[in-house]
């Protein structure tokens, strides 16, 4: 793996991002545990520097809380029969929540889940209100941008609502819930929300930067990159996790297992995760909360197989989910603390270039 080494010292050094967390499994063996960089950048005047970045830090996970929590736990619903795919969010709201907004009363859990539901893509709520109850009824005010079921537009306000419903028919907040239907369970210790408030693992040495907020005027250390998130005091149904990526390849190394029949989970079967996993038959990529490569310029590369499923955060975080090779590649990088950590998508990224190519690199060295 010296060109992987060669090309994430040579990112750093361009200051794509300051440090780096891999782990790979191959057929249930760890074949790759790499780590590099520090958890910020040096600057001057600073009263303590930055840490060599290690296998015990955690990184801002950003947005694969939707596919490592959100849908995670609503298919363990599903599967305990709490809800099912078709259930209508007009079933679980009461009529007032709903009483102003009755577009949403058709949209369902897997039209949550695949991105179909209607609603935006993304919206400053961070701008309008500032707490967690106004939050979630401004998600619930919100027009439709286009009709539900007829396209695909990845939604944050769509897993925001998502994990509403969780915490509504649990009545617990999602990091309890998280932890006590999938980290406690896995004893995934180092995978966890990380609350503004009265936080229990806060420890400022245990985590990777994810750059600055010139909203909160503040270095994000430990305390959640997205803004809207942090509306929720860090806890959302759409960013919100932190984690170290061995855990995160563990999880990821599980949900595996379940689907070649290696491990059970008795709080979620096969059949149930299979719908999850289930592949798009209406030309998107979007499965249940988790993606299928896109048939040009995969942020997996060239070389993973076209049966897998993967999600990517912001902050430059990702897991991918090859079935047919056995294969579970997860990359956490802080991206987001880079000088143009604004541009995401498109040719001027840099770091949407280099993801794809540490995929072909990895995969390659692999095969």
């Amino acid at each position: 793996m010296e060109k992987l080494k060669h090309v994430i010292q040579k990112a750093i050094s361009e200051k794509m991002f300051s440090g780096i967390g891999i782990e790979v499994n191959h057929k249930g063996n760890n074949v790759l545990s790499l780590y590099d960089g520090k958890t910020f950048f040096e600057e001057s005047g600073e009263e303590e520097g930055p840490g060599i970045v290690t296998p015990s830090h955690l990184f801002d996970l950003s947005s694969l809380t939707k596919a490592l929590c959100t849908s995670l736990v609503t298919s363990i619903l599903v599967n305990k029969g709490t809800l099912s795919f078709d259930t209508k969010i007009c079933d679980i709201f009461d009529e007032y929540a709903l009483s102003y907004n009755k577009d949403l009363k058709d949209i369902t859990v897997a039209h949550l889940l695949n991105h179909s539901s209607g609603l935006d893509s993304w919206y400053e709520i961070y701008n309008v209100v500032k707490n967690r109850s106004d939050a979630y009824m401004f998600v619930r005010s919100r027009p439709r941008s286009y009709i539900t079921g007829s396209q695909h537009l990845y939604s944050d306000p769509g897993y925001i609502m998502l994990g509403e419903v969780s915490e509504i028919v649990l009545e617990h907040k999602l990091d309890y819930i998280f932890d006590h239907f999938v980290t406690a369970p896995l004893e995934l210790h180092d995978l966890c929300y990380s609350p503004t408030v009265n936080s229990t693992v806060k420890n400022d040495k245990k985590f990777v930067s994810s750059g600055f907020s010139s909203v909160r005027n503040k270095k994000l250390i430990g305390e959640v990159n997205d803004e809207n998130a942090y509306v929720f005091k860090g806890i959302a149904g759409h960013a919100g996790l932190f984690g170290t990526a061995t855990d995160v390849c563990k999880l990821g190394q599980h949900l595996l297992d379940i689907m070649e029949d290696k491990a059970n989970y008795p709080i979620i079967e096969k059949q149930t995760l299979s719908t999850l996993f289930s592949k798009p038959t209406d030309g998107s990529d979007w499965a249940y909360g988790w993606h299928y490569p896109s048939k040009e310029n995969s942020t997996a590369g060239k070389l993973i197989s076209k049966n897998s499923v993967g999600m990517t955060g912001f902050t430059g975080t990702s897991i991918w989910i090859d079935f047919d090779n056995s294969l579970v590649i997860t990359i956490l990088a802080n991206r987001t603390v880079a000088p143009d950590s604004a541009k995401f998508g498109g040719d001027k990224d840099r770091f949407s270039a280099l993801r794809p190519l540490l995929h072909d690199i990895i995969i390659g060295e692999i095969k």
